[in-house]
Formats: structure tokens, sequence, C-alpha cells
């Protein structure tokens, strides 16, 4: 009897483990042949030259080309977040990373991505976009297949329709959608996102993928020598899917770019071409609605609208999660649809959501119609087709024109409603279906001042004097931000005393390391420091004194910033926002914080204030809110401030009475953004903690002077020279 129930325990487990083994084959990453992704990218001759600091300078005969050497430069610099990021757009993340990465392969669905890219890829893309991602997705597949000790499961091949659904899944995030969706669950601990699941997701918002950014055009009747300047500045996370990679591109149809652009993006983002050039910095206006649904208690699959219940669009969304080692397991989401949009039914209400950009496919097509605009008319064209839902650009050209533009795709509403709040879901009339026109949009365009900015402000200060959009004439269901930050207030201080600026002045104002007297935080601090300590609190007199003596300036070896700057993060990092913060409290932990790992309450700020790459340090000027933008998070070993946002690219551009361009540029750490052997991994990080920059190679002659590599990615050749 006993052998016997062994044999049937035996004959058991072996069931079970070919029933896991045939679910890890089943679940298992497809198996893609290389032979065809080499084949393919044979279709494309590139050369790609990298300067003197790593940097791809791309030269192709074809725009195609040129899209597919991008590809495989960043590819060689930064294999692993082009990948992740690939893994996201697709919803697979969580097929790699596990459980806690299956919210964004859900909120991939909730949107609606893939149906849109099914649906418009190849009826509503131009030709031309089409061959451009895929020419960069063939890049992709051809490093992939020389390096495949790198590659992650479930990445190749890599097609031209994911690389435009990063588009349509990213750019609302760049407004706050992920932020008005984590709303919904309010405060505290992770809610569940979808209870009636076999998941069980957990969902909270998302850090804000931009922390900032600025932007300043100076027409030539404002510069010192009769050029028009540029300052490009983009406050990013230094690592990442939002990190700046800087890329050259030249194509012999016209494609001739210099800038930044992000993993998976196949052009670039921002920067400048033989003609004119812009800085994005993310602007926030109400572009997302919310509508309180009403389910039929005897239906709870069913909600109200016009008065007749009306049934749910229901799907289920299949989320493949890596559990342990090879095993992955299916799990089931249900995804519910109304005729406002995706629907969450949450234990305190059920709601539908709709926003500007949703199901947008277009992005990609508009930016490159942009990299390649040849005047103010050719990039106001392309800024109209209306397929990016966010983001200011401040803008100037060759002929001197500079301009503002607080970039929305706004919404049609109906008036006499407030739609900042929760709406009611049951009347259609609220439902909108198209946006307004290009010409809705708040615009400065060549004001009298000879200056435009923009640093994350409300578009109505753009400049000083004439020429400024003003709030009545614009709707108030656009919802468009009123706000100010600390560099709008220097920006505007700073310009307008300059009345001849240089390229020395720009920089010297780009580089400002003050809080401004007119931000309210700063007020209320001067209003704490005048009251001086509560007798209660008289143990932090010195402190007060060491704060009294503070100019308001982040410089590195200030002896009373890095006090002033721990005290003041909850009224001046939106990080740490507390606009009802006891200063008393944080003063007293900046404090203690700066004794148990300094030993003084005054160390020069620089010994706090650190940019960190693998084992190498720099101390760094700036802060928070600062146009010299730095945004630490604390080491718990040593206290220090580790920079880990803020500047990041920093682009210079100036043309001449000639009409030549001319350009500098510095990144935070260097081309090589994941690989530690490589020269070019921190090589500008001495540059960029001293607040200076590099040249950026617009001719070829001058390219080759100063060039590390010169080679095509079908034979890539030996590493550079260091």
């Amino acid at each position: 009897m006993m052998h016997k129930l062994l044999r049937t325990g035996l004959v058991g487990v072996i069931i079970m483990l070919l029933a896991v083994a045939v679910f890890i084959v089943s679940t298992a990453p497809p198996r893609t042949d290389t032979a065809d992704l080499f084949a393919a990218a044979q279709a494309y001759q590139v050369r790609i030259i990298r300067d003197d600091f790593g940097v791809p300078h791309i030269y192709g005969a074809r725009d195609v080309d040129t899209a597919f050497g991008l590809a495989y430069a960043h590819a060689e610099d930064d294999f692993e977040t082009i990948q992740e990021v690939l893994l996201a757009t697709r919803g697979m993340l969580a097929a790699v990373k596990g459980r806690g990465a299956a919210k964004t392969d859900y909120l991939v669905a909730l949107m609606g991505v893939w149906q849109a890219i099914d649906r418009d890829y190849y009826t509503l893309l131009s030709q031309h976009t089409r061959d451009i991602a895929e020419a960069y997705a063939a890049g992709i597949n051809l490093f992939a297949a020389q390096h495949p000790q790198q590659l992650m499961p479930y990445v190749l091949p890599v097609t031209g329709q994911d690389l435009v659904a990063g588009f349509t899944f990213k750019t609302p995030l760049f407004y706050g959608f992920d932020s008005v969706l984590g709303g919904l669950f309010g405060s505290g601990e992770p809610r569940e996102l979808a209870r009636q699941g076999e998941l069980a997701l957990q969902f909270t918002p998302e850090v804000q993928v931009e922390l900032g950014s600025q932007g300043v055009a100076v027409a030539p009747t404002r510069s010192a020598d009769g050029k028009t300047r540029l300052l490009v500045n983009s406050h990013q996370p230094l690592t990442g899917p939002v990190a700046w990679y800087e890329a050259r591109l030249h194509s012999e149809e016209g494609w001739d770019i210099a800038g930044a652009t992000f993993p998976g993006s196949p052009l670039i983002i921002h920067g400048h071409n033989r003609y004119l050039g812009w800085a994005n910095t993310v602007n926030n206006p109400d572009l997302v609605d919310v509508f309180q649904l009403t389910l039929n208690p005897d239906n709870p699959d069913q909600y109200l609208l016009d008065g007749q219940w009306r049934d749910f669009e229901v799907h289920d969304v299949e989320i493949l999660v890596k559990l342990l080692g090879p095993l992955r397991w299916t799990f089931s989401e249900p995804l519910y649809f109304s005729e406002h949009g995706p629907v969450l039914k949450l234990p305190h209400g059920t709601f539908a959501l709709r926003w500007a950009g949703m199901h947008e496919t277009r992005m990609l097509g508009q930016m490159l119609q942009m990299n390649k605009a040849r005047n103010l008319e050719e990039f106001e064209t392309a800024l109209a087709i209306g397929a990016l839902p966010s983001l200011n650009y401040v803008y100037a050209d060759v002929a001197g024109n500079i301009g503002h533009y607080y970039n929305a795709t706004f919404p049609r509403r109906a008036e006499g409603w407030d739609w900042e709040k929760d709406l009611p879901g049951d009347r259609s009339e609220l439902i909108w279906r198209d946006y307004l026109p290009f010409s809705a949009i708040p615009k400065t365009r060549n004001p009298t001042s000879g200056f435009v900015f923009n640093a994350n402000n409300t578009p109505f200060v753009a400049t000083v004097g004439e020429g400024q959009p003003v709030p009545a004439q614009f709707s108030v269901t656009q919802g468009i931000e009123t706000k100010m930050t600390n560099r709008a207030h220097r920006l505007r201080r700073l310009l307008d005393a300059d009345p001849d600026i240089s390229r020395e002045d720009l920089r010297r104002i780009k580089y400002d390391l003050h809080y401004d007297d007119d931000l309210p935080g700063m007020q209320t601090f001067r209003a704490f420091l005048e009251q001086g300590p509560e007798p209660a609190n008289q143990d932090l007199q010195e402190a007060f004194n060491l704060l009294r003596s503070w100019d308001g300036s982040t410089r590195r070896n200030s002896r009373s910033a890095a006090l002033a700057v721990l005290t003041l993060q909850p009224l001046l990092d939106f990080r740490h926002r507390d606009d009802r913060a006891d200063l008393t409290v944080s003063l007293r932990q900046a404090v203690d914080h700066l004794l148990r790992h300094f030993g003084r309450m005054d160390p020069e700020f620089g010994e706090l204030n650190r940019l960190k790459r693998g084992e190498l340090e720099w101390p760094l000027d700036g802060g928070p809110d600062i146009l010299r933008a730095v945004y630490g998070d604390p080491d718990p070993e040593d206290g220090t401030l580790i920079a880990g946002a803020g500047d990041s690219y920093i682009m210079f551009v100036e043309w001449d009475a000639e009409g030549e361009p001319n350009s500098i540029s510095v990144h935070n750490f260097g081309s090589a953004t994941l690989d530690p052997d490589s020269p070019h991994y921190a090589d500008q990080a001495p540059l960029y903690s001293a607040m200076r920059e590099k040249p950026v190679y617009l001719r070829l002659e001058d390219l080759l002077q100063h060039h590390s590599r010169d080679y095509s990615p079908h034979a890539p050749g030996q590493s550079e020279t260091r």
C-alpha cells in the first residue's frame, strides 16, 4: 500500500512539473530570427561620427538612413532604457519586471493606446512618418541582433508601431494625466485599482515626468550685437526614460538639426536647425475631465445617460506577470468604457475619464514637420496640426522672430460649468467631441520688449510690456494656469533690467542662483525670520542668526544656503510642497540633519549639494526652483543631497547677421548614459558642475577635427579612443 501511495504521489508530482514546464514554455518570449533583422538593416546606410565628447552626429543620404543611425547610436549608449520604454509602451513591462510594473501595463490598456495604433497606423499616418518609425526600429533591431547578451525578453522584433505608440502613451503624462488618475484614489496608502480583477493592481500617482524647465528667446533689437538668441534649458530626471540624449542629425533630404531627444524617440525633441529653434517647457492647463457616473442599482454594468440606462463596453485585458525565474502568469483585468471614455469602478464611486490627446497618434508626424520647418510660418503650420496635447514652445529664428506659444489641445467644452471639478456623467452635452483651433492658444509673438521667456508659469506673463495675451481674451473652460515660479520671477526681473543682452549676459541670467524677493515663499520666510524664535525655541537663536545672514543665493561656497534650502523645502520644492508647513519644525529638522552629518549647521552648500556619477562626485551651485535648477535626494549614508533632476541638457543658440547658427551645450553626465566603461560616462559632469558648456559642431569639417570615432552600424569597429 505504501509503495502504491508513493508511486501515486510521484506521478502527481511529475504531472505537476510537466504542467509547470508546459506553462513556462507557453508564456516564454517568442524567438526572433536575427537573420531577418540583419537583412532588414541592409536597406539603410549611414555614417555615425562621434565628437570628442562622444555625441553622435548622424549623416545619412535619406531621412530614413538618419533615423536608423540615431536609433543605433542611442542603443549603443542606453539600450537598457530603450528596451524598458518599449516594454512599457507595449504593456509588457510586468512580464520582465514583475508585479510592481503591472499598473503601467494596465494604464496602457486603459488609455486605449494600441486600439488607436491599430486604427490609425496605416490609414492616418503619412508614409514618411511610418518610414521614419520603421527605420528607427530597424536600427534598434540591428543593435539587438549584434548584442544578444544585452537583450531583454519580449523586446524583439521592434516595429514602427512601437515607436508611434510611445508618443500616444507618454504625451498625456507631461501635463499630469497620471496625477489626475491617481487623485481619484485619494491620499495615503495605495488602493486597489481593479478590485474585480485577479491581480488587484495597486495605483498611486507617478512622479511628474518633468520637474520644470525654462526657455528664453532674445530678438536682435534687444541683443547687444544684433544676434538672435535662444536658451534651451529643460529640467528632467538625470537618468531614466525621460532623460535627455544629445544628438546631431543630418540628411541630404533636408533634415538638419541639433539638440536632444528621449529614449525611443526617432527625432530631436527640442534644439535648433539652420533656420530656427525652440525650447520646450511643461505647461499644466486643465486637460483632463472626470465624470461621475450613476450606476443602475439592478445592473452594475449599466450607467445613466440622458435619462436612459446604457451598457458599458466591457473588455478583459490580459497582463503577463513575472513571478519567479522563468515562471509567469497571465492575469485578467476588466476594462470598462462609457461614451465618455474609460471607466474606473472604485469603492467611493464610478468615474469616467476624458482627456486631451486621447487616442491621438499623429505626434511623431507633427514633430518631424517641426524638425524640418524653415521659418515662422512653417513652424506655426506644424504647431497648428494639434496632435501634441500640451507643452510650451519658446521660439527663435534666423529672421529675428521670437515667440512663446502656450501649446495645448483645448477641448471645446460647454460654458457655464466648473471643469476643474467632477462633472455629472448623465448629460451627453458635456461629452466634448473636438478641440479649439490653434488661434485659441495664448501666444506672445515679437513683443516690443524684444524678449520672451517661460519657466512653467502662466502664459499671461511671457515678457514685459505690450504684446502679451490677457486673461479676458480666453474662456475659463480652457483652464489656463495663472501661477508664477521663482524662475519666472527671476527671468522677468533680470531680462527686463538688461537693455542689451549679450551672449555672456544670457549665460549669467541662466545661471542665476537667487530666490526672488517677489516669491511668496520668500516673503513668508522673511516674516518668519523677523519674528524670531518663540520663547520655547530659544535654542534655535543661532540658527536664526545664520539664516538672517543668508542673501537668498545658492552658491556652492555659501555658509548659510545649506540651512536655508533645507528649511525652505516645504515652500520651494514642489516635491515636498506644503504651504502650511511649520517653519520652526522645518528649521529644527534642518539643524539636526546638518549637525548629524556634517558636524556643523553651516557647511558650504557645495558639501551638501552634490552631483554623483559612479564613484565620482562634484559640488553644485543651485537648488529647487532656481534658474540653475537642482533637485537633490538625500543620501542615507552621508546626508548629502544627490542631484536626481533639474538642469539636465542646456543649449545656447544664436544666429548672426549672415544667418549662420552657432550653439554650445552641456549634458549633466555625458553621452554614454548607462555604460560606466565608456570614456563618455561622466566626461561632461565637470563642465556641468562648473556651469560651462562645450561646442556643438554644426559643420562636418569642424567635426572631423574633433571626432573620437567614425563608423557604420553594419561595421561598428573598435571602441572609441580614450
